[in-house]
Order: C-alpha cells, then sequence, then structure tokens
C-alpha cells in the first residue's frame, strides 16, 4: 500500500509571461519516512528529489549525476537510449549558479525535436545533426526547469516496427511501443520522468508493460509542435512517470498553470464501469480474472458499478481508428514514403499505408463526421460514470522483441480524444510481469482521472 503523506511546499520555475517566476509546488511527502529513506536520487520521483532539494539535503547536480550512473550502468541491457546528452551535470550546476531553480532531469521520446540533439524517428536515413528549434511543450518544459537527458528510444517513425529498446524486467520481453526508450527509462529509474506520444496506444502500452504510469491527456491538451506527426486527428503527447504526483507536475508544466494538489477521491463517490465489451474477448484469460477481481474489490471499496452499453461504438472506433489514422499516416510520412520507401520496413508499408490505401478525399470527410458524431454520443455514456475500467492490453509484455503488443485496448480513446491512464497494479502469478489496469473518463476530466486514480493507487498498489 502506498503512503498517506503530509503536504509539502516546493518552489520551483514555471515559464509564464516575461521571466519565468517561482511557484509553489504542493508536494506529498511524510518527512519522518523520507528521513530513513535510504534510496539513492535516481530511485525518487521528481516530487520526492524536489522535496530534498528544497530541504537542503539533495542538489540537482547529484540527483541528476544519480541518474546518469543508472544509465551508464544499464543502459547496455535495456538500450533505451537513442542519444544522451553528455552535457547535463554542467547543465544543472550552471542552473544554480545562476540562482534559478532546481533542474527535473526528463527523457523526450525521438520524433519530439530538442535544441542541440538530433531527431531519428526511429531510422537511420535522417540527418544526424543536431536540430534548431525545439517543439513547443519541450520549449515549455526547458523554461520551468527539466534538463533534457536525451532523446529515448522509438519505434520507426512511431509506428510498430521494434527498436533495440528490452523491457527493464525481463531483457527476452518487448517494452511495449512506439514510446519503448520512455517507458523502459522511467521504469529502470533512469530518469523520473519522460514524453511519449499516442496515436493508438504507444502510451499506455508501453507504460503498462513496462509497470509504472502512462496518462494520455485529453485530445489537444498539450501542444504537439515539433513532433513528427502520425495521425493529427487523434496524436497526442503523453507522460510516463513513477507516481500520479509526478504526472499531476509534468501536466501542470506542460499547461502553464499553477500546480494542484491531485487528491485521494473518494471512492464512494465515484461511479465506474467494466469495459468488458470488444476488445474484452482478446485479453488473456489471467488478465480478464485480476481485472474482473480488482472491479469486485473496487466495489467493495465503496464505488458503484454501473453498466455502459457503448460497445457498438467501442467497435466503430476502432474501425475508424484503423481508416482515419491510415489515411493521415500516409500523408504525414509522405517526405518517408517517397524518398525512402525502400528503407521503411515492411510491417510499416504493408500494415497503416496499405489501410490508408482504402480511404480517398472523397471518403475521409465522411469518416470524420461520422466520428465526431461519436464523441458527442460518449459525452452522453460518461454522464452517468465517472471512469471506465479495462484491460491496458491483453496481457503482459510478450516474450519477444520481433514485436510491441496488441494496440486494440486504446484504439478508441486515442481517436475520441478522452483522457486515459494506465496503472501498475498487477503482476502476471508465473513470472510477475506487470500487468496494467486502464481507466478512462470523459472528455475534458482529466483531473477527476487523476484523483481517481491517486486513489486507486492509495488502496489498492502492493
Amino acid at each position: 500500500m502506498l503512503r498517506r503523506r503530509a503536504n509539502t511546499s516546493v518552489t520551483f520555475l514555471v515559464i509564464g509571461k516575461g521571466t519565468p517566476q517561482p511557484i509553489s509546488c504542493v508536494v506529498k511527502t511524510n518527512k519522518e519516512a523520507f528521513m530513513k529513506d535510504n534510496r539513492e536520487p535516481c530511485e525518487l520521483s521528481a516530487t520526492e528529489a524536489l522535496h530534498r532539494i528544497a530541504a537542503g539535503e539533495l542538489k540537482s547536480t547529484a540527483w541528476v549525476k544519480s541518474c546518469l550512473d543508472r544509465i551508464d550502468a544499464r543502459e547496455p541491457d535495456v538500450q533505451a537510449w537513442s542519444y544522451l546528452n553528455p552535457d547535463t551535470v554542467a547543465q544543472a550546476a550552471a542552473r544554480a549558479d545562476q540562482g534559478y531553480g532546481p533542474s527535473i532531469p526528463v527523457g523526450v521520446k525521438d520524433i519530439i525535436d530538442v535544441c542541440g540533439m538530433p531527431t531519428m524517428m526511429g531510422t537511420d536515413f535522417h540527418d544526424p545533426a543536431p536540430v534548431s528549434r525545439e517543439g513547443g511543450s519541450v520549449a515549455i518544459m526547458r523554461e520551468a526547469g527539466c534538463l533534457f537527458m536525451g532523446k529515448t528510444v522509438t519505434t520507426e517513425l512511431g509506428h510498430r516496427h521494434p527498436g533495440p529498446t528490452r523491457n527493464p524486467h525481463n531483457l527476452a520481453h518487448t517494452p511495449g511501443g512506439s514510446s519503448s526508450g520512455s517507458a523502459a527509462a522511467v521504469a529502470d529509474f533512469m530518469v523520473p520522468l519522460c514524453l511519449g506520444t499516442q496515436t493508438t496506444a504507444s502510451v499506455i502500452r508501453p507504460a503498462a508493460f513496462c509497470g509504472i504510469v502512462g496518462y494520455k491527456p485529453t485530445y489537444g491538451d498539450f501542444d504537439k509542435s515539433g513532433i513528427l506527426a502520425n495521425a493529427p486527428t487523434m496524436d497526442t503527447l503523453g507522460i510516463m512517470a513513477r507516481t500520479i504526483d509526478d504526472v499531476g507536475l509534468l501536466r501542470a508544466i506542460l499547461l502553464e498553470e499553477a500546480p494542484e494538489v491531485i487528491t485521494d477521491a473518494d471512492l464512494s463517490d465515484v461511479k465506474f464501469g467494466l469495459l468488458d465489451v470488444i476488445p474484452w474477448n482478446t485479453a488473456e484469460p489471467e488478465t480478464q480474472r485480476v481485472i474482473e477481481v480488482f472491479a469486485d474489490d473496487l466495489a467493495g471499496a465503496g464505488a458503484r458499478r454501473v453498466d455502459v452499453a457503448i460497445g457498438d461504438q467501442i467497435m466503430r472506433l476502432i474501425e475508424l481508428h484503423r481508416l482515419i489514422s491510415g489515411y493521415e499516416f500516409g500523408r504525414s510520412i509522405a517526405y518517408e514514403r517517397t524518398r525512402h520507401l525502400d528503407q521503411l520496413s515492411a510491417v510499416l508499408r504493408e500494415g497503416r499505408l496499405a489501410d490508408g490505401r482504402e480511404v480517398d478525399s472523397r471518403r475521409y470527410p465522411d469518416l470524420i463526421r461520422e466520428a465526431a458524431s461519436l464523441r458527442v454520443s460518449l459525452v452522453e455514456a460518461f454522464k452517468g460514470v465517472d471512469i471506465l475500467v479495462s484491460p491496458s492490453a491483453a496481457g503482459p509484455a510478450p516474450a519477444s522483441l520481433e514485436s510491441t503488443g496488441d494496440a486494440a485496448f486504446s484504439a478508441a480513446w486515442s481517436l475520441a480524444g478522452n483522457p486515459v491512464i494506465t496503472l501498475p497494479l498487477f503482476q502476471e502469478e508465473d513470472t510477475a510481469m506487470p500487468i496494467g489496469c486502464q481507466l478512462i473518463a470523459g472528455f475534458g476530466e482529466d483531473e477527476k482521472l487523476l484523483n481517481v486514480s491517486k486513489a486507486i493507487l492509495t488502496r489498492f498498489q502492493a
């Protein structure tokens, strides 16, 4: 069980109009437990490390150095990084010397531009020269005190062909995709936070496979400039973390808003539905069992279970996702498709690109209108429920490095735009590999999703 902790205030910088100004970030920390904590700095969450820095018991440079030491020790096995910034400690020291707040070590998926670093997008034919302009979200994070340790491995062009990254829990298992390196780096304590992106399941699935928290916000919440487009109708920047507090911290930074305390929701006030419709029948038996037991336990904790009849909408959203994303993907990667087709994998050429050829410019607007209509119907459905509970994936990470796993459990929600989170609640009995639990909230109900998630982790995480 997670500890309930008293509030402590930590100061860090966030961007505003003009010069960045310090704001108060509420971090939950139990001081007595903190004093007895012998963990290495790299093992701390970002909010825990910020508390230590505010208390004068940790320096940013030591935090960053600890993360680098962890990377040095584990990167040969895990292979989470496509590029490592050699100047991180010096940059953290310079920031401290100039009187700014602490540096927060983070990683960035390698389809997102970061000044001074290459953007290879999981290929070997893009220009390895450092880029001179970075994505809007990256620029916001930099001003807020985030220190970019490097670029994390992505699958080929953010699609399905795997990169070299391995699952930290078992190196023979996939970490998922396409945000594979981001999930593995956070899970293996290389950094507390990473950026990922999701078009289908590219935040939720790797986070679930690697046993961490993965958060995809409501569509449009985070800026997407400077990010390789896959399918702009549904592409979303997401967060990889080990705690809900850290998700809230980085979410506030990305929104350029003062962070709010993520408080445990009262589960007796929560109405939930178990999403036991397509693709539920494709989940492995043990995954179905642990989710069903969890639903019973959630009801036992006071939450009220309600029936939600949206099976037809889910099935249609999954099919619309395939068609719309295929059509948009073919245009988004036109450069690679027209100039480097022979260097692209068969899974990319014969998968989403082939799906896109089923759609033309006359059919595409009809598909977009149908998706919009389904979003409206989901708004109505969520008026009677706070969260939906679902597996994050069909099961734990497959014992293979040739595939990133099945993306079906998140596809509908990527197109619908609802906020989604995966929580590391379960382990497979035989292998102890993580099994994620996916929670879905109504469009724009991100704060409710995080509050309910915090309550669930507090009560149910071992």
